[in-house]
Formats: structure tokens, sequence, C-alpha cells
């Protein structure tokens, strides 16, 4: 039915439901952060995600391992040292689960990673890597679970400072 034909009261129903959805959507992003205030370290499967290696280049898959990384998250910019971890902005269109990578910060760079955001839920934090949370492969390399399929326990834990 043309929008011209249809009910005043039918457009009045529209339009308040579109409030409402905006609202929510506001209402439930309302603890979505660009920033942690301390330092911290993440922990997958009780496992750390691991410092990033002397001789990695642009795009080394992140990993765990036995000497954690130091994180902070800044500006939606998850960073360690003078490196900054995330998702590519160029991935291939599946569902499948998305390579997180290291990546040196500088600017051209950060144009090519995607924003990590955190979800502040009571004492503790979860990392939101482009809608997608963390999980690790069988050979402990990181990934992000985009179909939220995965079970592995992700563990964000503030350093004391």
């Amino acid at each position: 039915m043309p929008v011209a034909n249809a009910a005043p009261g039918r457009i009045l129903l529209l339009c308040f439901s579109g409030l409402i959805a905006l609202w929510l959507l506001g209402f439930f992003q309302a603890n979505i952060m660009d920033s942690i205030p301390s330092t911290f370290t993440i922990d997958i499967g009780g496992k750390p995600v691991a410092n990033v290696e002397k001789d990695a280049e642009d795009g080394s898959q992140a990993k765990l391992g036995a000497v954690p990384a130091i994180f902070s998250l800044k500006n939606s910019r998850l960073q360690s040292g003078d490196w900054i971890m995330g998702r590519n902005q160029v991935e291939n269109r599946s569902y499948l689960p998305k390579r997180v990578s290291w990546y040196k910060a500088n600017a051209e760079n950060e144009k090519l990673v995607q924003l990590v955001t955190a979800k502040k839920e009571g004492e503790s934090y979860q990392l939101i890597f482009k809608n997608a949370k963390l999980m690790v492969d069988d050979e402990g390399m990181v990934l992000a679970d985009l179909l939220g399929e995965s079970q592995a326990e992700v563990k964000v834990i503030l350093q004391d400072g």
C-alpha cells in the first residue's frame, strides 16, 4: 500500500515503533566503550595472548603463548607496545572465524585495522572485534568468532596501577 493512502494512525504507529527501536539500540549500546582505563592482558581458555614476536611483520596472526602481551585500549585501538592488534578492514565475506593480527602502530596501519570496543559487564570487560568475540583454533591462533559459536572463556585481566 502506498504511503499516500496509509491511514494517519498507521504512519504514527510506524514512527513510534522507529523511535522505540532507536531508544532500545541506544539503551543496549550504552555500556560499549572505546577505551579501558588501565592496562590489561587477555586470556582465552586460561592461556594469555602472547606478546608479538620480535621478527614479526605487519599482518602476523596473534597467538597464545607463555609471555602475555600487555594491552591498552584507547580510542578503539588495541595496542601493545609499538603494535596494534585487530582484524583487517579487508576480509573474505564468509562467516568463518576471521584472523586477528598484529600491525605496527602507525597512521597508515590504523586505516587498515578495524576498531575494537569493550563492553563493561559488572567489574569485568568483554572485548568486541566488530561484533565478534575472540576464540582460538587448535594451534592456538587467535580468531574473531563472527557467529558466536565458540565456548572459549575470554578474560580481560586488568593490571594494577
